[in-house]
């Protein structure tokens, strides 16, 4: 919860930006300058996913870019230290992650973030990089449409050789909103005239709901198969005025998108909504029981789902590879299962699988090779079983 805290940030406004010692090197694209301590091939490729973000934004905003009056600018230090002295002297302040400053001149705003892992720094991006995208066109969009949009991108893939980002969807809040909308977790969600209208103040101080709700909110208006929801989002849009602060541009919007639907039929439709989908966890764990049972058919679908939201954990595709051994597709198994293990999986425990596999489709050679490999990793485990098979194989 200390990350997303952070987040929820007041317009920031100073005299002048401190210069701090520091040798950053600089790359411009079309519609961003990027300043990094990281050195020109971190600018580069930095300027170059948040073009490539900016695209898939705006796919769903449709604002004139040619309006922009200068490039966006993002700065990255080179360590968390030099990152929070530059916010010191700047906002007298600091922060856990990225963070967007805002200024009424957008020739003086930037993101600002700072060396971490790649997975972390790419969240960060992503998430005040579509806040910067956003306000940069609208100042004081209401706070469920910022943040709900905000952490909706947060999956957004980089295709470097493509150069472009493609949209994966983002379930990190689903759980979580479940056991809020369901009761089990104890909190009490928010009214949607409340949401809609939400202060900085009033989401902070129910930061745990405010965050998994705004998120729904927007899965919820973009993918719910009744177009009327989809409408509103849409309406949401729209309504946005560029000139009206937080608190007329989020009546704006409750006006302009919300008071046409019953409100009771909506909160309904979005509870059913949100009970109904389930995350890469409960796929996962569906599959596995499926399996068991002897579903095969049900199994395929719960896993092959949840590779749609994850392709880089190796659980869907071993199991993908025990469902097609048992269909006798061989070739097919034998493809899942080295995709598992390029992904982690037990080594000892999928070379085994693909002995068998190889066993099976009559390749007698490949089986002794994975058989004999497994017993070299984990003798204690498999010596007994891979052994009488490649007894088998030899006698």
């Amino acid at each position: 919860m200390r990350r997303i805290a952070i987040l929820l940030m007041l317009v920031v406004v100073v005299a002048a930006m401190p210069a701090q010692t520091s040798t950053f090197a600089e790359y411009e694209t079309r519609h961003y300058r990027v300043l990094s301590e990281l050195g020109e091939e971190h600018a580069r490729a930095t300027a170059e996913k948040l073009e490539s973000l900016l695209v898939v934004f705006n796919d769903y905003f449709h604002f004139d870019l040619d309006e922009l009056p200068v490039r966006m600018r993002a700065r990255f230090f080179s360590s968390r230290s030099r990152f929070d002295t530059y916010l010191d002297r700047v906002i007298n302040d600091r922060r856990d992650d990225f963070v967007y400053l805002h200024y009424t001149d957008l020739a003086r705003s930037e993101l600002v973030g700072f060396r971490t892992d790649d997975d972390a720094f790419d969240v960060s991006l992503k998430h005040q990089g579509f806040i910067q995208f956003l306000r940069a066109f609208v100042p004081h969009p209401p706070l469920w449409l910022r943040e709900g949009f905000a952490v909706y991108f947060e999956q957004v893939a980089f295709d470097p050789d493509l150069g472009v980002a493609l949209y994966r969807e983002n379930l990190a809040w689903l759980e979580t909103l479940q056991s809020i909308l369901d009761g089990t977790a104890g909190l009490e969600p928010i009214g949607l005239a409340e949401m809609v209208r939400m202060t900085v103040e009033q989401a902070r101080s129910r930061i745990d709901v405010f965050y998994p709700q705004a998120w729904g909110m927007v899965n919820f208006l973009l993918n719910s198969p009744n177009r009327d929801h989809n409408r509103i989002i849409w309406d949401s849009i729209s309504a946005l005025d560029p000139q009206s602060g937080l608190a007329q541009n989020s009546e704006r919007v409750y006006q302009r998108a919300f008071r046409w639907v019953p409100e009771s039929i909506l909160v309904e439709a979005y509870v059913d909504y949100v009970a109904g989908r389930r995350s890469f966890r409960t796929l996962v764990q569906d599959g596995v029981r499926q399996y068991a049972a002897g579903e095969l058919a049900a199994a395929e679908e719960s896993f092959v789902t949840g590779l749609k939201l994850r392709e880089d954990n190796f659980i869907p595709f071993y199991y993908m590879g025990l469902i097609n051994y048992d269909r006798g597709n061989h070739a097919l198994a034998d493809f899942y299962y080295q995709e598992a293990l390029s992904r982690g999986a037990n080594e000892a425990l999928t070379l085994y699988a693909l002995g068998v596999n190889a066993f099976a489709d009559n390749r007698f050679d490949d089986a002794v090779a994975y058989l004999e490999r497994t017993v070299e990793i984990d003798p204690d485990a498999f010596r007994d079983k891979a052994g009488q098979l490649i007894a088998r194989i030899q006698g």
